[in-house]
């Protein structure tokens, strides 16, 4: 469904193509020092007032103000059982992770989605699980991606701190592993019990110029960005304006990696951490943010102080208003 934030951008889209094809003939009169038409200026000066009209309002939307600091309500861990990465087999390791930073919503990954799964994570305050295929540990397959959308979406109306299903890795795995009927597929599955679940995707900094985001973009929710490279940091403020662009009025959820996978494999040190954890509390303030993830509960003994310093930093937040 088109929020507001994206219906203004369309109607935008629209009158500034129509207010171009005008100004160019009324270009052609003027650049020769000729009198425009009354008609055509008349026009131009009325698609000058709305295109004004929509800039400005579209412009308080974007500079709409969020929470000054992270709340146990904004906060998330990202876990689940898995062989892979140093993982942790234990069903319910993401709660485990959860609790030990003090976060009370989970992002579960990698393990089955079903009633036993749901139940393990039933105390959580808010739930997203994994839909996709993608990284799914051997043996936890229950059917299809639509299929797992459709149970997760009847398992919602048992448990409702089920917020909606997360599709891992969706750009990379477009148009290999997911296409696009697929993808639709997967949505409205999500849909078919519960039409106010929400359908995430995670989308790394890199991809966020991939034309294939166009084709995406209207059957996702909500959208969980990373960087995918801690060399990355420096452009994270581009990268999340970028994000808010492509995904008009869809809330971001931004990723931390407490280790970093792909430039370096080795930890983010707490003076990384300290600068990104920071700039994110104050993109959260600014509103350009909504919620943020770590990874995860594997990284608890993987990287320990790292670990101890983000949970440090987040009690800290979690005591001031």
């Amino acid at each position: 469904m088109e929020n507001r934030l994206s219906h203004l951008f369309r109607q935008k889209a629209e009158l500034a193509a129509e207010a171009e094809k005008l100004a160019g003939k009324a270009y052609k009169y003027s650049k020769y020092g000729e009198p425009v038409p009354p008609e055509i200026e008349e026009k131009c000066r009325e698609n000058n007032r709305r295109l004004e009209e929509l800039v400005f309002e579209i412009q308080r939307e974007l500079d709409r103000p969020g929470p000054a600091h992270f709340s146990r309500e904004n906060t998330w861990l990202w876990g689940g059982p898995t062989p892979y990465w140093g993982g942790i087999a234990k069903p319910d390791c993401a709660m485990d992770g959860a609790r030990w930073f003090g976060f009370q919503n989970v992002v579960y990954v990698y393990g089955p989605v079903d009633e036993e799964a749901i139940a393990l994570h039933s105390s959580a305050r808010r739930l997203l699980c994994q839909l996709s295929e993608v990284s799914r540990s051997p043996g936890a397959s229950r059917g299809t991606d639509a299929e797992t959308a459709e149970r997760l979406s009847k398992l919602s109306l048992q448990y409702h701190n089920i917020e909606g299903g997360i599709i891992d890795d969706l750009v990379g795995h477009f148009g290999r592993d997911l296409s696009l009927d697929g993808i639709v597929e997967i949505y409205k599955a999500l849909k078919s019990h519960n039409d106010g679940l929400k359908l995430y995707s995670v989308v790394y900094a890199s991809e966020l110029e991939s034309p294939k985001i166009k084709e995406i973009e209207p059957y996702v929710d909500a959208v969980n960005l990373w960087l995918g490279y801690k060399y990355q940091l420096n452009e994270m403020v581009y990268a999340i304006e970028k994000c808010r662009l492509v995904f008009p009025g869809k809330k971001i959820m931004l990723g931390v990696f407490l280790f970093d996978y792909f430039s370096t494999q080795a930890p983010n040190t707490v003076d990384f951490l300290s600068i990104q954890l920071g700039k994110a509390r104050g993109y959260l303030a600014q509103g350009k943010i909504n919620d943020i993830v770590i990874l995860g509960d594997r990284e608890i003994e993987k990287v320990p102080v790292e670990a101890r310093f983000t949970r440090d930093f987040f009690q800290q937040e979690f005591t001031l208003k």
